[in-house]
């Protein structure tokens, strides 16, 4: 019987780069773009967990665990497997895990922490175990870590839960209900951009002039709590207007990029309501809020002007 366990890709609304330093963000789930990870039999007479990540182009060997744990800077899919392995109590299988991911790499969508969920979780199902969300939530954040340097915490946390999340750093999460559904387009810029990088330009900016970025995180914090009225209330139209506004604070902190403002422009010139970078920035993905009226338009314009991946999501609708 074939093992298999999935994690979706996540998008940030509000809130980024801000999060780090303890404001509060709004993020989704994208339940239709995911990452498989699949558990077989070796096909090969070898030995140890063998983790194929085909979209990576890497295979990782875990010969054993204590070996992954003792090192200074393991692969965070290693230390995935090897945590939630520790955890456990298990050996390490004799078994080949094969990722398969529909979401694109260092693009903002949280494939890393999508990546690892998936990992963990097909190693629970591998041995039967059952695991409560906040133990998978605590193992994929410490491996988020190693892709991310000093990562907010909300990657993670939307994509094991799989619900619209209020997310302020070292604070219980808060589920947000989204009263009215409405459809976002995403564009990728084909740059690939880990957010490590991003979160570092922002910390030395940070440092060299902490009131000035004080402000602009603030601002960005604030924005944040009125988008929650706003999805909680269904007055989702009036989410434009903040999200153009949270655009250009993320330029005054130095996380654009030309490749980003020319989608972000093209997009409200094709009639979106707003737009906005959405993850790190420094290149991945921009979203636009847009109606069934105008989609179409958006997406092709998006394309025209150059985006490597546009696709059109509806965020809510759940319940």
């Amino acid at each position: 019987m074939t093992i298999s366990a999935s994690a979706p890709a996540k998008i940030i609304l509000f809130g980024e780069h801000a999060a780090v330093y303890g404001k509060p963000a709004l993020a989704v789930p994208l339940p239709d773009l995911r990452v498989t990870a699949t558990v077989l039999p070796h096909i090969k007479q070898k030995s140890g967990l063998w983790i194929h990540a085909l979209d990576l182009g890497q295979e990782i060997v875990i010969e054993d665990v204590e070996t992954v744990l003792r090192q200074d800077t393991p692969h965070p899919l290693a230390l995935a497997a090897a945590l939630i392995l520790q955890m456990l109590g298990k050996p390490t299988p004799e078994v080949f895990i094969q990722i398969e991911s529909q979401i694109p790499i260092a693009s903002g969508l949280g494939s890393g922490a999508a990546i690892s969920a998936a990992i963990v979780r097909s190693l629970a199902k591998l041995f039967d175990i059952a695991l409560d969300l906040a133990v998978i939530n605590e193992i994929v954040y410490q491996t988020e870590k190693f892709f991310h340097g000093n990562p907010s915490g909300i990657d993670n946390s939307v994509i094991v839960y799989e619900r619209a999340v209020y997310f302020i750093r070292e604070q219980p999460l808060e589920f947000i209900h989204i009263a009215a559904p409405f459809e976002l387009v995403i564009a990728d810029t084909g740059v690939r951009a880990p957010t490590h990088i991003a979160i570092r330009r922002v910390r030395e900016l940070y440092d060299s002039n902490m009131p000035l970025v004080s402000a602009v995180l603030d601002e960005i914090g604030a924005i944040a709590v009125q988008a929650r009225q706003i999805i909680e209330t269904g007055q989702t139209e009036a989410l434009g207007v903040l999200m153009s506004r949270n655009h250009v604070l993320l330029q005054q902190l130095a996380v654009s990029s030309p490749e980003l403002d020319m989608l972000v422009d093209a997009a409200l010139a094709a009639g979106a309501v707003g737009a906005k970078l959405s993850g790190g920035g420094m290149g991945g993905n921009m979203i636009a809020l847009v109606s069934q009226d105008n989609r179409e338009r958006v997406l092709a314009e998006l394309r025209r002007t150059g985006a490597v991946h546009v696709l059109s999501a509806v965020v809510g609708g759940e319940g």
